[in-house]
């Protein structure tokens, strides 16, 4: 009977504390929408945040705060003494880091750290700034009314970049700790007053060890078997002016593998149908007849292939499978599969490519 008395009085306590949190006015609660992390050094970080301003009284519709703190979670109390306000990450949308912090390889406990967070959703979108991600946040954008708007918009899915940015927290972790992907993020720069996605960062482990530009950015997610990709420019060009855009409606890819850890080897079937939207060079007048459209798409289909080679290639020399390939070898082998079989996989990989590409129509093209 007296512990039952004991645990009803600490139930009404927990319960009074519980509201008494609920009960902070809303025009107390900094709703954090952007979170940027800069490398100082192995044990400190800079954290800026961003918080939008809805009340029509502020001078600024963002209010941004920087700490020098070596953890999160008293970098933020840090911040709510500044700004006299609760900080609080359920209105979370975008986290930047710099390059510098990810190519030390600190990205992984912070984002590990935030999922676990409760209040921070699993779609929360992360990139990588070339320079510092407190700079990006404090500059002025005269043509953008919210930095935070501004960042997430440009993060969001989109078939008009090459590489789809749409990179969460929930994807980096799942490619963190999979035995046959590494993480891929996108890299944003400001240049001129304007924020862009430049390339592509690839990790090996936690660390980022390179960057790739657009074009391979959308070989990833060819072979990936990506349904939707963006536009893909060519320069067919050997001596003489030849290039064209092709507007992909499909994309499929077949992968068979020899099984083998010994010697392993790779086939990799791409198909690609699409519309041929704008061409420059000296087959201009000719692309009407079906004969001269099939040996388009045969130099399409050659000039591909060795272009998905060449990067498969350069994945193989540095130890690195962010498209996934490792899965054709590791769904046949019996036995515990780890990263470091992964890595032995892709170094000693033997690949075969074979594009086909199907040009349904030429659009408007005269």
């Amino acid at each position: 009977m007296k512990k039952s008395i004991i645990l009803f009085v600490l139930t009404i306590l927990l319960t009074g504390c519980s509201d008494k949190e609920l009960k902070v006015p809303l025009e107390d609660i900094g709703m954090v929408s952007t979170l940027s992390f800069d490398y100082i050094d192995e044990e400190m970080m800079k954290l800026t945040v961003a918080i939008p301003q809805f009340s029509p009284e502020a001078k600024e519709n963002t209010q941004l705060f920087s700490v020098t703190t070596d953890m999160i979670s008293k970098g933020i109390v840090e911040i709510e003494m500044q700004s006299d306000k609760k900080i609080v990450l359920n209105q979370l949308r975008v986290v930047l880091f710099n390059e510098e912090f990810a190519k030390h390889g600190r990205m992984r406990k912070v984002i590990r750290h935030l999922y676990r967070d409760s209040s921070v959703g699993n779609k929360v979108l992360i990139a990588i700034v070339k320079e510092n991600g407190e700079e990006v946040l404090k500059a002025d954008y005269p043509d953008k009314p919210n930095v935070n708007l501004y960042i997430n918009d440009l993060l969001q899915p989109s078939i008009n970049t090459a590489f789809n940015p749409n990179t969460n927290i929930h994807d980096f972790i799942y490619t963190q700790t999979s035995t046959v992907h590494d993480s891929i993020v996108p890299i944003v720069d400001k240049k001129n007053g304007i924020i862009k996605i430049e390339e592509v960062a690839v990790f090996k482990g936690k660390e980022m060890i390179e960057s790739i530009p657009h074009d391979e950015a959308l070989i990833i997610q060819a072979l990936q078997g990506r349904k939707n990709l963006a536009p893909l420019a060519l320069d067919l060009g050997d001596g003489e002016e030849d290039k064209l855009v092709l507007d992909l409606i499909s994309n499929k890819v077949k992968m068979k593998s020899n099984k083998s850890m010994e010697a392993p080897k790779l086939s990799i079937t791409l198909k690609m149908e699409g519309t041929l939207v704008d061409y420059v060079g000296y087959r201009v007048g000719e692309l009407e007849s079906l004969e001269k459209i099939s040996e388009l798409e045969e130099d399409i289909d050659k000039h591909t292939s060795k272009q998905v080679e060449e990067f498969l290639d350069k994945l193989k020399e540095l130890e690195v499978d962010p498209i996934g390939l490792a899965e054709e070898f590791r769904k046949h082998y019996h036995g515990k599969w780890d990263k470091e079989k992964t890595n032995d996989i892709i170094s000693k990989l033997q690949v075969d490519v074979k594009v086909e590409t199907s040009i349904i129509s030429t659009g408007n093209l005269k």
